[in-house]
């Protein structure tokens, strides 16, 4: 009890009374008799693409890897999104949707599968704030002393048992050791971008996709050089080449022309594989071929294009640009911003250090970061989540196996029944005391 009270004193608000549960184990030993044939359930609600998909696919790796006899279940409502990622759903259980919103909460989901699980991690919580009783419906003895968060990168919607991201607080990215195998789709010299197109959520788009245009071509001065791209770009680059008019197609074509000056010929082919001409030089000149017909592609494949392009990549994504640090440290990695990850992307140009990465401006590519190349290791070593994560997984399993400990039990009885902190130390002291 000593311990617990130390803790409380520690205390600023009443939500960080869950907390001290199992941070009472923090660096103790930990040995597979105390999680071996416990049953713990990752609750995944993918929003958009498959990077919440993949993030949760990590976590089940790790806690599969690092404790081997734990029963990890993954409970989602996209099952085929997993199947299409080659995920192995033998421990899996489908989550039904009352109605078809996007990512919606948990309370809006119903479980088709009753297991008893010890532990509960909502994995990633996104641009929301999670509350217990969202999970009751399908969990009704979820608390949040057995249940448990982990935020998107540098997610702003706390409190999180796990914050993953970068900077003060944060503990890290996601990283892996992925087997790259060569893939066949294109020769190499090539170099590749994905990001998303302009709207509300990307108003730069355009601005992004032509400055890092414009930055590798005045660097790689290849006698023919591919630059693998997205359907979108493809498209509003076709649109003028179809259809000459004013507008928004014929200024990207226009600056696209400008920004690819040190090539001569630049050819497009699009996503059905035709062939098309935005400048036609002599056949002996250098010539740029911009191909819209490689992606998208599954995760390994993406990987592999990552792998063998030239020395600059431009991403965008959580995963994107995680799955770019844990395959190719040796790239110069530049980085679409989402409005919503600024802060994220401020907290990469503070450790890694990349000047950068601080503005959409910049973060994409610029003529200034031609010879540009960061060293990415002391970053790394210091945000790696398998370093800093996998202690507290340890000591939440050491919590969850020794939970029904008296005091722990008289800890949390205590907690359940206040709604106030100073209402805890009253009722701590109180006993302490006696």
């Amino acid at each position: 009890m000593n311990e617990i009270i130390k803790y409380i004193k520690g205390c600023k608000k009443y939500d960080d009374l869950y907390d001290i549960s199992w941070k009472l184990f923090l660096n103790k030993p930990m040995d597979k008799k105390y999680y071996k044939n416990m049953k713990v359930a990752l609750f995944n609600v993918p929003c958009g693409g498959f990077g919440d998909v993949i993030a949760c696919k990590t976590i089940y790796d790790y806690l599969t890897e690092w404790y081997p006899g734990l029963n990890v279940y993954i409970c989602t409502p996209d099952i085929d999104k997993f199947k299409s990622i080659s995920v192995d759903i033998k421990n899996m259980i489908s989550m039904e949707r009352i109605d078809s919103t996007d990512c919606p909460p948990l309370s809006q989901l119903k479980i088709k599968k009753n297991i008893k699980f010890d532990m509960m991690l909502v994995v990633p919580v996104v641009k929301r704030t999670f509350f217990i009783n969202e999970l009751k419906p399908l969990i009704p003895y979820a608390t949040y002393f057995n249940t448990f968060t982990m935020s998107e990168y540098n997610g702003i919607m706390g409190p999180y048992t796990f914050p993953i991201g970068v900077g003060k607080g944060n503990m890290g990215l996601l990283l892996t050791n992925p087997k790259v195998n060569h893939h066949k789709f294109l020769k190499k010299p090539y170099a590749l971008m994905y990001i998303q197109p302009p709207d509300l959520n990307f108003p730069h788009g355009h601005h992004c996709f032509l400055t890092f245009i414009h930055m590798i071509c005045s660097k790689y001065k290849y006698p023919i050089f591919q630059i693998v791209i997205p359907e979108w770009i493809c498209e509003i680059i076709q649109c003028y080449l179809e259809t000459p008019q004013s507008g928004t197609c014929y200024r990207i074509n226009k600056l696209l022309k400008e920004y690819t000056k040190e090539y001569p010929t630049v050819k497009l082919i699009n996503t059905n594989k035709e062939e098309y001409f935005v400048k036609q030089g002599d056949p002996n000149d250098k010539t740029l071929i911009l191909r819209g017909d490689i992606l998208p592609k599954p995760r390994h494949d993406f990987i592999s294009l990552i792998k063998y392009s030239v020395d600059d990549v431009l991403l965008t994504g959580d995963q994107s640009i995680t799955d770019a640090f844990s395959c190719c440290t040796n790239k110069t990695i530049w980085y679409q911003i989402a409005p919503w990850k600024t802060k994220f992307a401020l907290e990469m140009s503070k450790n890694i250090p990349d000047k950068y990465f601080k503005s959409f401006q910049t973060s994409c590519g610029t003529m200034k970061g031609i010879y540009y190349h960061p060293n990415y290791k002391k970053f790394l070593d210091s945000y790696d989540f398998r370093i800093n994560g996998k202690p507290y997984f340890d000591s939440i399993l050491l919590y969850t196996y020794f939970k029904d400990h008296p005091v722990l039990q008289t800890y949390m009885n205590i907690v359940e029944s206040s709604r106030k902190l100073s209402t805890v130390k009253k009722k701590i002291s109180k006993i302490y005391n006696e």
